[in-house]
């Protein structure tokens, strides 16, 4: 199952695709070698990555209401909680770190 579709700096159609406890990226629409990378591979190797919420309207909702934490946690840290800031903050932690 595809959640969310990502299009890389050169213009490539990525799927992120949950993979056990990671997130992998399947090349959907360009060409690339490997077609499939982990996702902080991918973000290394051709980021940033645009983000496409429109390709699964049912996750489009959480998808909006995370960014809008992110936002808050970006742009007014005073007034966000404890678990909103952990929540951006593992977020970006499985995106940079490589296991």
């Amino acid at each position: 199952m595809i959640d969310i579709v990502c299009v890389d700096r050169s213009g490539r159609r990525w799927a992120l695709v949950p993979v056990g406890g990671t997130v992998r990226a399947r090349l959907v629409a360009g060409t690339c070698s490997p077609a499939v990378m982990a996702v902080d591979e991918l973000v290394r190797a051709h980021g940033p990555l645009v983000l496409s919420l429109a390709a699964h309207p049912q996750c489009a909702g959480a998808c909006a209401a995370f960014v809008d934490t992110v936002d808050l946690v970006a742009s007014d840290p005073e007034t966000a909680s404890v678990e909103q800031i952990r929540a951006v903050s593992a977020f970006a932690r499985r995106i940079l770190t490589a296991d």
